[in-house]
């Protein structure tokens, strides 16, 4: 009977295209636009762009000047209105810093006195903070290099005012850093998986009662049990290829992302492709089950679509919950979600060293999924739930 009752389910639901389309195009979309934006922020981040600040009496320090145009620094008046300046026929946007050495700089520096340097900016802005930085560590650089040159002068060496000689060892290996990056992937696979399965999970719950069709199905010589295990089949088959896909094309656009130009290594290859596919099958019926539970106590086809969007954020919200929250306890790897993407994030990282949550993450979910299936079986049974009332 629920094979049966599947293919009727399968087939009520591909009928319509647009709906299949718009249900798998989240899982197309998320990797594509992954890749977008890491591409973008790679190229973006090793990038060092011009800045044009205001300097006053830079005669007074010509060693620091040459050591701002070192690094893209340059001086340009600020402009009387607005940001934009014309340099070399281009049109390029001012950082409205001045920086401005005292006019008794040189003199304090020849006395071995603090030289007084003046930076001028708005600090409210996120952009002027990162201006200024750059051009304080220009200047920590020369004050550098002046102490180190006194201390010679006077026979001392410029070890004497080193304390403490700090040896930093990175113990990380590129695949690991690039997991810091590519963490996110883990998230997105959920989502993906979530929102596959949104528009099936409507349609045949809220949608077969507003065509008057589920009452007339429920009339029928079936077990309500029966009817939910069908309906949260069709609706995971739908995630599950929705995860699928996500997972096919992300091996396919890892390549394209230039991490090795940060340093970073990612091999997405088929075995960790099916080891995540398998994590995320369960997900799909639990995500299935959680919809249709959702939809079928929406009163309204228009009420289901404004309620399941929150089950959407559930991938998502969850992990961060328990990330930023203080309470921390071994039993939570287990729970449905936080286990698959614990686990996704260990394999993306290459450090799963323990089948247990993975496993026990793995039987949970199929539980959850089955009391959920249950709870509707017994919910179809009543008048209220099946009219809407």
């Amino acid at each position: 009977m629920i094979k049966a009752l599947f293919r009727k389910e399968f087939m009520d639901s591909i009928r319509d295209k647009r709906a299949v389309f718009a249900a798998l195009a989240g899982a197309l979309f998320s990797p594509l636009f992954f890749a977008g934006v890491m591409t973008v922020t790679i190229e973006t981040s090793r990038s060092v762009d011009e800045m044009y600040i205001h300097i006053n009496n830079a005669e007074q320090a010509p060693q620091i000047v040459e050591l701002l145009e070192r690094e893209k620094i340059y001086h340009v008046d600020t402009p009387k209105s607005g940001k934009s300046i014309v340099v070399d026929g281009e049109k390029q946007k001012h950082s409205m810093l001045t920086l401005t050495f005292d006019e008794a700089f040189q003199q304090d520096l020849a006395k071995s006195k603090p030289a007084t340097v003046t930076i001028n900016a708005d600090y409210s802005e996120k952009a002027t903070n990162n201006n200024v930085r750059r051009v304080k560590r220009v200047m920590q650089q020369y004050e550098s290099s002046l102490v180190s040159m006194r201390l010679l002068a006077r026979g001392i060496s410029p070890g004497v005012a080193q304390v403490i000689d700090l040896d930093e060892q990175d113990t990380s290996t590129p695949s690991s850093k690039s997991a810091l990056i590519l963490g996110v992937l883990g998230v997105m696979i959920l989502l993906a998986v979530f929102v596959s399965s949104t528009n099936v999970a409507i349609d045949c719950s809220a949608g077969e009662r507003e065509r008057n069709s589920l009452e007339l199905l429920l009339m029928q010589p079936v077990n309500t049990f029966d009817v939910v295990v069908a309906k949260a089949m069709n609706t995971g088959l739908f995630g599950i290829i929705g995860g699928t896909l996500s997972l096919i094309l992300t091996a396919l656009v890892i390549p394209f992302i230039p991490l090795h130009k940060m340093g970073l290594a990612f091999n997405f290859d088929a075995t960790l492709a099916i080891s995540i596919w398998i994590v995320i099958f369960p997900l799909a019926l639990f995500a299935a089950a959680l919809q249709l539970t959702t939809a079928f106590k929406a009163k309204s086809f228009k009420e289901a679509q404004s309620y399941i969007q929150y089950t959407i954020m559930v991938p998502v919200i969850v992990p961060m919950a328990l990330e930023f929250s203080s309470y921390k306890h071994e039993l939570l790897n287990y729970l449905p979600i936080v286990a698959q993407q614990q686990v996704i994030s260990q394999l993306i990282r290459g450090e799963l060293t323990s089948y247990g949550p993975a496993i026990g993450g793995f039987v949970i979910t199929l539980l959850a999924t089955l009391g959920l299936v249950k709870y509707m079986a017994k919910s179809l049974k009543s008048e209220k739930v099946v009219l809407g009332l």
